[in-house]
């Protein structure tokens, strides 16, 4: 029973890791998508945040924090350098329940926040021409560069295409 116990324990440690061994931040029941990069393992959480079922919170209907990986894994709020020029999200409604999310660190992408018909928050963007329900980035940084002039190598988005199946986008920034 141990032996199986152990097997057990290890596959489910293995689909614990997501890019590159990077941990995957605890589930939440309104987890809109995360965000890793290549500098360090600390991941930057986005859930819906909801007043009643159904009704998203207009004064703030994203919650943004930050699993501290390098410090245990403990969970903070970003940081004001954080909050304001990388990981902020600056939401803008356009209907009930349909928001425009724009990052801080970079507008180029749309993402668009709905509520599904069962309830549940989700993101969607369109990445290369193709549309994804977003479930985490993970942003390769070039090297070389400082914390306080970060470059983007690339982006990986990865989500579910239309059909439902799971899906992966590389986007390389201008």
């Amino acid at each position: 029973m141990r032996f199986f116990f152990a097997v057990f324990c290890f596959f489910l440690m293995v689909d614990l890791f997501a890019q590159d061994n990077y941990p995957v931040p605890p589930l939440t029941e309104n987890r809109l998508f995360y965000i890793q990069h290549s500098k360090n393992f600390n991941t930057y959480v986005y859930d819906a945040n909801f007043l009643i079922p159904r009704y998203l919170n207009e004064k703030e209907p994203v919650q943004v924090y930050r699993i501290v990986y390098t410090e245990g894994g403990i969970k903070k709020p970003l940081t004001t350098f954080q909050r304001k020029l990388a990981y902020g999200i600056e939401p803008s409604k356009i209907s009930p329940n349909i928001y425009k999310l724009k990052l801080v660190a970079y507008s180029g992408f749309q993402l668009v926040m709905k509520i599904g018909q069962d309830g549940k928050a989700f993101v969607e963007t369109t990445v290369n021409n193709q549309t994804i329900i977003l479930t985490r980035m993970f942003l390769k940084m070039k090297e070389g560069r400082s914390d306080f002039n970060p470059k983007l190598e690339y982006v990986l988005f990865y989500g579910f295409d239309n059909n439902g199946n799971k899906t992966s986008i590389r986007f390389y920034p201008s």
